[in-house]
């Protein structure tokens, strides 16, 4: 990366520093999407993306260059340099960056990336300001709700999911399917059979490792190798006072969010509830 001798969203003209138009708006871009949820990295993976130049023909932009611009005051008028956004903006973004972790981001951050759009199936983004959930490819916006309020709601649905596991099933589609261990095994057993010489002990072994894992797989019923893991932790797993995060990493693929902030918990297995 080349370095600047005058700041991003500044050009000089007849000796002063005067504001650049066209970067200009990327700062205020800058600080608006940040202050709206996103994070340093996804505002640089963007800038990029479009193709928005840092300097001259270099558009490559990271989280490190964005975190220096939110963090750089020159930007609300200081140092002499003229403002290219509000103190309150500013203040609003230094907030958030000092804030940010014990506040929202802590609570968040178990289930952050797995919250889905009810609407359209892609990935939801937190929106600290309005304490909203929102999807870029749909456009759907949640209903107002507390961080701490979504913890909770599903906290209370995963004890729900451990208290009642007959409510777990292996979805239609992957019924009667092989665990890859067995199938694994079922190679190594049939690649040793035609070897020339033969290990008959570790044959033995395998065949009767295969055998357990059938036997287990059978008793299950119809159910597959990551719906019984999911059985398994549901009934190994003890309440606490904090969010189960290894319960729920365990056992949960997605949380399916609804504009009125109702969710589905989609398990690992496929199966939604």
């Amino acid at each position: 990366m080349k370095n600047r001798y005058i700041p991003f969203g500044y050009q000089i003209q007849n000796g002063d520093s005067v504001i650049n138009t066209e970067q200009a708006a990327t700062v205020q871009h800058i600080f608006y999407a940040y202050t709206e949820g996103q994070s340093f990295k996804e505002i640089a993976e963007y800038l990029t993306t479009s193709g928005t130049a840092y300097h001259f023909s270099d558009n490559s932009w990271n989280k490190n260059i964005v975190a220096r611009i939110l963090a750089n005051e020159i930007y609300c008028g200081a140092k002499g340099y003229p403002a290219i956004i509000s103190k309150e903006v500013y203040s609003q973004a230094a907030s958030i960056r000092s804030n940010k972790t014990v506040t929202y981001s802590a609570v968040l951050k178990p289930f952050r990336s797995d919250m889905q759009c009810a609407c359209c199936g892609e990935r939801l983004y937190w929106r600290p300001r309005t304490q909203q959930w929102t999807c870029r490819q749909c456009g759907m916006w949640s209903k107002p709700m507390q961080p701490e309020n979504m913890a909770q709601q599903i906290v209370d649905r995963l004890y729900q999911i451990q208290q009642h596991p007959e409510i777990i099933h292996n979805p239609k589609e992957q019924c009667n399917t092989r665990s890859i261990e067995v199938a694994q095994l079922d190679h190594e057993i049939h690649t040793a059979l035609a070897l020339p010489e033969l290990d008959a002990d570790a044959i033995i072994d395998k065949i009767l490792r295969r055998a357990e894992l059938q036997f287990n797989y059978c008793a299950a019923g119809d159910d597959d190798p990551t719906t019984m893991q999911i059985k398994r932790a549901c009934k190994e797993f003890k309440p606490t006072d904090t969010f189960p995060e290894s319960f729920y990493s365990s056992i949960v693929s997605k949380i399916i969010l609804h504009l009125d902030t109702h969710i589905d918990i989609k398990l690992r297995n496929g199966q939604t509830l």
